[in-house]
């Protein structure tokens, strides 16, 4: 170890790129053949709309919607109303997924997929007077399995993002709906539309559109229309590590002569709606098994519900304090266990940890009964790792709860969980202070540290270092990664960290805890 390498006790923090895990279903808003381009619209791809329902009684057709997970299709409230003041609905409706051409049943070998509509579900009852709160959820009476053909597009849950969400004004509307023939589609179609100001939709519809309306158009008479109501306005959104494309609006209304000018329904103002209704139904979640060291660190690990908690806050991390004063940073593994590099922990000295969203009075501590180096553990260099026992065990909340690691007795579970991690190119260093966190970029480990002479180990992570001293990252702080489990706000531990620089462009040192499963699982079961 040279001097120009020491223990990390700040790494910089860029501003907080959420992951998917905002997102209402991870496996949402990917498509094959997207075609980046209805009234003069275009064929689109026949996979590029996999999320497409088509919303019919048992003898005609009704209106289009969205598959947005594996239970509930997303439409427009006017779309459930038999008569025109909607005081007769529809009672059986059928949402056909995997769709594309409505005159033959057999589409490049992928055929549709029927699915009865037990109920739905309205945030209040429909306006008809000016189409306020048009928007419905069709819950299906089994679950949907997913296939290239049949998938749900992305809805953003974090209303946080709404401002930026309102700031993007190139979408993507879909249907089957009258074309410029005056006919409906039989294979579906899309058009391109811009978001316009609300003053527009008023000169043209003579209608005030409130704040949860979206006024767009195109500009060249192409336009959504008769039968493209409940369709999607979506557009390819980042979430930090992909693009998905994600819904924007629900086609509402327009000008009987489908001129150019539409009103959609505003997703974004609906997601306490959207999310109340499909997390919190009385839905069994079938998810596969995660054979994992401690369960608890799902949301729910029966329904996979997520935790009423802010997508920032990590309520397994944990700061290490010797007196008043902070030592290290760790994560929580178990009710009993606390995680963290080994370079700066004492033995010999009582310690206490923090977890958390809560305040940094006396009680809030968990006194540490007992500290467990790693036998091998000599330096910064080799083996940098350590378990701290509490002395009594932590009671899970939304605001303390375990970071997810495989089960030390699961060799193929700990293979799945490493070649995951290995894969990821952009993991997630996670901080203290403002509570935000970075995303930083894997670097190749035989380039790590080569100006001074010094090895990386493959019980090693090489890391950049964030581009910014925002916040403060210290020694054992977590290298983590997002964990896809139904809607769980959940995250798997792939590092902690163990020395580097505090000048820019420098590499920063993990040590990899994948590597040490066995090792912990023989301290946490015993």
């Amino acid at each position: 170890m040279t001097s120009a390498a020491y223990w990390i006790t700040l790494l910089g923090l860029v501003l907080l790129k959420q992951g998917s895990t905002s997102l209402l279903d991870e496996d949402c808003g990917g498509a094959s053949d997207v075609v980046a381009k209805i009234m003069h619209g275009s064929p689109a791809g026949i996979h590029a709309n996999p999320w497409m329902a088509l919303i019919k009684t048992p003898t005609e057709f009704v209106c289009a919607g969205t598959l947005i997970n594996n239970r509930f299709v997303l439409s427009a409230s006017h779309c459930i109303c038999k008569s025109s003041d909607c005081k007769e609905k529809h009672v059986q409706l059928i949402a056909r997924l995997g769709e594309y051409n409505r005159s033959t049943d057999n589409e490049s070998m992928h055929r549709h997929e029927d699915f009865n509509v037990v109920t739905f579900y309205e945030p209040k009852p429909f306006e008809t007077r000016n189409s306020d709160g048009d928007i419905a959820l069709l819950r299906l009476h089994r679950s949907v399995v997913y296939k290239l053909h049949i998938r749900p597009i992305c809805i953003q849950l974090d209303s946080r993002h709404k401002s930026k969400m309102d700031a993007i004004s190139k979408f993507t509307a879909v249907g089957w709906g009258k074309t410029e023939n005056a006919n409906a589609s039989d294979v579906l179609r899309t058009v391109a539309i811009n978001r316009l100001d609300k003053s527009t939709c008023y000169q043209f519809l003579w209608e005030n559109l409130t704040d949860s309306q979206i006024c767009g158009g195109s500009g060249n008479g192409a336009d959504t229309c008769n039968g493209d109501s409940g369709g999607p306005l979506y557009s390819k959104v980042s979430d930090g590590v992909t693009w998905r494309q994600t819904q924007f609006g629900i086609v509402s209304f327009g000008s009987q002569q489908c001129g150019g000018i539409g009103v959609y329904t505003d997703v974004m103002s609906h997601v306490d709606f959207i999310e109340r209704v499909v997390l919190e139904s009385d839905i069994t979640v079938l998810l596969p098994k995660i054979d994992l060291l401690d369960e608890g660190c799902l949301d729910n690990a029966k329904l996979g519900r997520r935790a009423k908690t802010p997508p920032e806050t990590f309520p397994w991390l944990a700061q290490i304090f010797m007196e008043s004063f902070v030592l290290s940073y760790g994560a929580l593994i178990s009710d009993r266990f606390v995680l963290t590099t080994a370079e700066l922990i004492p033995e010999e000295i009582p310690l206490k940890v923090l977890f958390g969203e809560i305040s940094e009075s006396i009680m809030d501590f968990y006194k540490v009964s007992s500290v467990h180096k790693h036998p091998e553990f000599t330096s910064l260099t080799r083996n940098d790792i350590a378990l701290l026992e509490l002395e009594k065990k932590v009671q899970y909340s939304d605001l303390i709860r375990p970071i997810c690691l495989p089960s030390p007795t699961n060799k193929k579970e700990q293979e799945k969980f490493q070649k995951k991690a290995d894969r990821a190119q952009e993991l997630t260093a996670v901080g203290w202070g403002i509570r935000r966190s970075s995303i930083v970029q894997r670097v190749n480990s035989t380039e790590c540290y080569q100006e001074d002479l010094q090895d990386i180990g493959d019980k090693q992570i090489c890391m950049e270092h964030p581009k910014s001293i925002t916040s403060n990252v210290g020694s054992g702080s977590p290298l983590v990664k997002p964990l896809s489990h139904g809607n769980s706000r959940a995250f798997t531990l792939v590092g902690l960290a163990s020395f580097g620089r505090l000048e820019n462009h420098s590499r920063d040192v993990y040590t990899n805890v994948s590597s040490y499963v066995d090792w912990i699982g023989t301290l946490v079961k015993m």
